[in-house]
């Protein structure tokens, strides 16, 4: 009897803990304010309020956005009804990491996804995170520990830095499921990851680091190699920053119409594009001049320094390749105006390098770019910041053993990135697994012709974000085809992507071609539309 007693007595004790703790979830699954109670190690929850549908006014911050992926498109405009949460994570005395996470009110589609950042961070990627707000996720995204507006003096802090780096973003998709999880009383069904430039670097860094956080990771034109990203935006300044190696746009033009004549034709199509630009070799000298300089021909210093950009930074002791170099064919990007672009610059180096230098290598906010030392200093940046900064491993067996997959682009006419940097990844990633065929089956690249940094060119560079209904996707759009790779087994062989009318998708399609999984490039077929991606096929070399 007593027994029976006792265990009536724990029966009912249980009852009424699980009736309390359903009742919390209850609660919590409809109030959104309540959220600002939730206590979680190292966080406090700053803001919790229910948002009803319509425009959100960002910030004013510069940059924001674009380095995410999803691309600053539509803005933040038009939002559904949603819970957007603010908070701020202190795993250290120095650290303030702001991150927010909206979550929406109606129509969740059960799955989460983080979004990443562009340059030095220090802004919240409210465009990103609305476009995926739109689609039914729940978002995150984090300023990664400082804001914009802030002294670039964090960068001397070592704690900082790893918060720049990879402590933020981490620790905010801790969060982010967390909330997610009390919001909706149950935790999401599938985490993805989106970001480009330092947000490509964030999703290998990710997939390296804490292969458990996602399910699945779009990443592209990634700084992952960042302390030799920096050390190349410095050089492409040195090697083009003096009145003699200075390559002005008309002198631009010329290169790639030469370079276009030579090895446009290499995929079947003279369109303007070079679908495997690995496979041009193009020899500025044709176009030195034979006398004096005219717009028609390159001094004998502009062709040094365009052999120079092609060929990327070297050591000048050892004569070792210290990066990759850009590819031929999307030279008028080196220098398009209003362009994150690292040429023709006087006194400071371009990107995020001068600022990252000076404060996070040097410490001294006067240094000049020029006396960058391509020997000693790139070896005393490895040592002091690459196992911080750099997320260069290829040892991605804990993500692939999870299931988990990845997938990365890289535009092959970006001017700040080089593309063959984000193949030279790739590649080190099949040599450790022993297999292309192991490989591809969790991680898949696709470059894009044409296209600039993370976004516009000539090239056909619509495969995601702010597309139209009719192209969301598994064959259009990089998430959609993320989704059903993690989800239903099937993995991306290519993406159509999309050319629009005067870039705007509501004026119309331009073209449509197929990104091709590497090492896999598209090629014309001979016959047919040669603005319809179907009359393309995939091939392995040119």
């Amino acid at each position: 009897m007593k027994r029976h007693v006792l265990h009536f007595l724990i029966t009912a004790a249980i009852a009424v803990v699980t009736a309390c703790v359903a009742t919390q979830s209850a609660a919590l699954a409809v109030s959104c304010e309540s959220l600002a109670n939730l206590k979680l190690p190292d966080v406090s929850i700053t803001s919790a309020k229910s948002m009803p549908a319509g425009a959100f006014t960002p910030p004013e911050v510069p940059g924001e956005g674009r380095g995410a992926g999803r691309g600053p498109g539509r803005g933040v405009g038009d939002l559904p009804a949603h819970c957007a949460v603010q908070g701020v994570i202190k795993p250290t005395p120095v650290s303030v990491i702001n991150f927010e996470v909206w979550m929406p009110a109606n129509n969740w589609n059960g799955k989460f996804e983080g979004l990443g950042n562009g340059g030095l961070a220090g802004t919240i990627s409210f465009g990103p995170m609305a476009n995926a707000l739109r689609d039914g996720f729940a978002a995150a995204s984090t300023d990664t520990g400082h804001t914009s507006k802030e002294d670039p003096s964090w960068l001397e802090n070592r704690e900082r830095l790893i918060d720049y780096s990879w402590r933020g973003f981490h620790l905010t998709t801790v969060a982010a499921k967390a909330l997610v999880d009390a919001f909706y009383g149950q935790a999401a069904k599938y985490s993805y990851y989106l970001g480009c430039s330092t947000g490509g670097k964030m999703g290998l860094m990710e997939a390296q680091r804490f292969p458990a956080d996602y399910d699945g990771i779009v990443a592209g034109d990634a700084a992952n190699f960042w302390t030799h990203q920096m050390m190349n935006e410095v050089w492409d300044g040195v090697v083009t920053g003096t009145p003699e190696t200075n390559l002005p746009q008309d002198k631009l033009e010329l290169i790639q119409t030469a370079v276009l004549k030579s090895c446009d034709a290499l995929d079947g199509l003279a369109d303007g594009l070079i679908n495997d630009p690995s496979k041009c070799h193009f020899d500025p000298k044709q176009l030195q001049c034979k006398g004096s300089e005219t717009s028609g021909c390159l001094t004998a210093a502009q062709v040094g320094a365009v052999e120079k950009m092609y060929t990327g930074p070297v050591n000048p002791r050892t004569g070792k390749k210290l990066y990759a170099g850009m590819y031929p064919g999307g030279e008028v990007g080196w220098g398009k105006p209003g362009g994150q672009v690292s040429i023709n610059h006087e006194d400071k180096s371009g990107g995020s390098s001068d600022t990252f230098f000076a404060y996070a290598l040097f410490q001294n906010p006067n240094w000049k770019y020029r006396t960058f030392d391509f020997d000693r200093d790139i070896q005393t940046a490895d040592e002091k910041l690459g196992p911080i900064t750099n997320a260069t491993d290829p040892n991605l067996e804990e993500f692939r053993r999870m299931g988990h997959k990845l997938i990365y682009y890289h535009g092959t006419s970006d001017p700040l990135i080089p593309a063959q940097n984000g193949v030279n990844y790739y590649e080190s990633v099949v040599s450790a697994e022993k297999s292309l065929n192991r490989t591809q089956e969790f991680f898949r690249m696709f470059l894009v012709p044409g296209m600039y940094h993370c976004a516009n060119g000539p090239g056909a560079t619509g495969f995601g974000g702010n597309t139209p209904a009719s192209q969301k996707d598994a064959d259009h759009d990089l998430i959609n085809a993320m989704e059903r790779w993690v989800e239903a087994g099937t993995g991306p062989q290519k993406i159509i992507a999309t050319k629009y009318v005067e870039n705007t998708p509501a004026k119309g399609i331009a073209m449509q071609r197929p990104l091709c999984a590497y090492p896999m490039a598209a090629r014309y077929s001979g016959a047919g539309d040669p603005n319809d991606a179907g009359s393309f096929t995939c091939v392995k070399g040119q």
